[in-house]
């Protein structure tokens, strides 16, 4: 009998880590409603655009390749991020403990400030 509760017990932790990590997943990326409030706001603003979402900031076809959802971004990429401007991170829920929102080489990522894994992209510039 013992047994059978200790099973039962594994099952049900096994279950609800599964269903807190398929949550933090969709946490940890951008919905439909993200996505139009910044090309909106890119579309309200590419004229007098900030540092890395301006034309003269698009990434080569190599940085392009390394700007992945669920890959860091290496040194290189690193020092071509910026944080994302104050007015368009209130279009944005709150990032995610842990995380914040920049913006790099014509993109908005979400990206965990930790470990500098890339969450989620908004490509602006390849449309």
């Amino acid at each position: 009998m013992k047994k059978y509760f200790y099973v039962a017990a594994c099952v049900i932790a096994l279950f609800l880590t599964t269903v807190a990590i398929a949550q933090q997943s969709d946490e940890h990326r951008f919905n439909e409603h993200d996505r139009q409030a910044v090309q909106d706001w890119y579309g309200q603003h590419h004229k007098n655009a900030p540092k890395g979402l301006r034309d003269s900031d698009q990434l080569s076809a190599n940085e392009e390749a390394r700007l992945e959802a669920g890959k860091p971004l290496d040194r290189e990429l690193q020092r071509k991020a910026y944080d994302a401007p104050k007015d368009l991170r209130r279009h944005l829920p709150p990032a995610p403990a842990h995380h914040s929102y920049k913006t790099i080489g014509g993109h908005v990522v979400l990206m965990d400030s930790r470990t500098h894994v890339v969450r989620d992209v908004i490509h602006l510039h390849h449309q």
